[in-house]
């Protein structure tokens, strides 16, 4: 079975040889997987055309074009499965996602009550942070970036489970993830690294080919990024490079 080989990088809680177990040691190892390319697919989350965050968009907008770009062409040259997960809203617009079944109905749970969990009426005060004062603007004529154009020959998907079907189908278990923002929606949408972790897949998080939100004191070195990075080789699964990337499509039938 044809295989992409590629150095990965995780970072765990120990130490090298030697040394004791203290947080000063801790250091970054790398390994090598060899990924079957009818097994692996590539997850382009939240390519946007906008948003409200005038300094992130800038970022991302040279991430799309400069990296994320790039690693959708080189995935399409090895025949990688491609999905788009642009959210629920961004999907509707692609007539690909009706290859999908809705997501079914969930009931409610029972406890807390259903005013407290939407935070109205008596519970308004406790809104979430995003929904206190002042509030933050819409995202006008929201959809995908105009650097990515979806062919008719992959996929949109809208939920998680969309994704996991999918999947299934195709026989997909390892997951190469770009997209955006690292901190929000590639680590908390249903369809995002932790969740696709937590149902079993082997994730493979493209760390030049994303970006995150940043924060007053982070943004020029964008730390909340490298965290979340750090976070996704701890906990999550594992990262690589565009560069070991492309290595790796080189060396497999000359892809570049």
């Amino acid at each position: 079975m044809p295989a992409l080989t590629l150095p990965v990088r995780y970072f765990q809680d120990s130490a090298r040889e030697g040394l004791s177990c203290r947080e000063e040691n801790f250091i970054r190892r790398e390994i090598e997987f060899s990924l079957p390319v009818v097994e692996t697919g590539l997850v382009l989350v939240d390519v946007w055309n906008n948003h409200f965050i005038e300094s992130w968009l800038e970022r991302a907008e040279f991430v799309t074009r400069n990296a994320l770009v790039p690693v959708l062409d080189a995935a399409r040259r090895l025949g990688l499965t491609i999905v788009h997960a642009p959210c629920p809203e961004v999907a509707a617009q692609y007539p690909q996602v009706h290859r999908h079944l809705p997501p079914e109905p969930q009931s409610e749970p029972d406890w807390p009550p259903p005013d407290f969990r939407r935070r109205v009426g008596d519970y308004a005060a406790y809104r979430g942070p995003r929904n206190q004062p002042p509030g933050i603007p819409p995202i006008d004529n929201l959809g995908m970036s105009p650097h990515v154009q979806v062919r008719d020959d992959e996929e949109v998907v809208a939920t998680g489970q969309q994704l996991h079907d999918l999947l299934k189908a195709r026989r997909v278990l390892h997951l190469l993830y770009a997209g955006f923002a690292t901190n929000w929606c590639i680590m908390n949408r249903d369809y995002g690294i932790r969740a696709m972790s937590q149902r079993g897949y082997n994730i493979i998080l493209l760390r030049d080919a994303t970006m995150g939100v940043e924060f007053p004191d982070t943004v020029d070195a964008c730390f909340a990024t490298e965290i979340s990075i750090r976070d996704a080789e701890v906990q999550i699964g594992f990262t690589a490079s565009n560069e070991d990337f492309f290595a790796a499509c080189g060396k497999f039938g000359g892809i570049r």
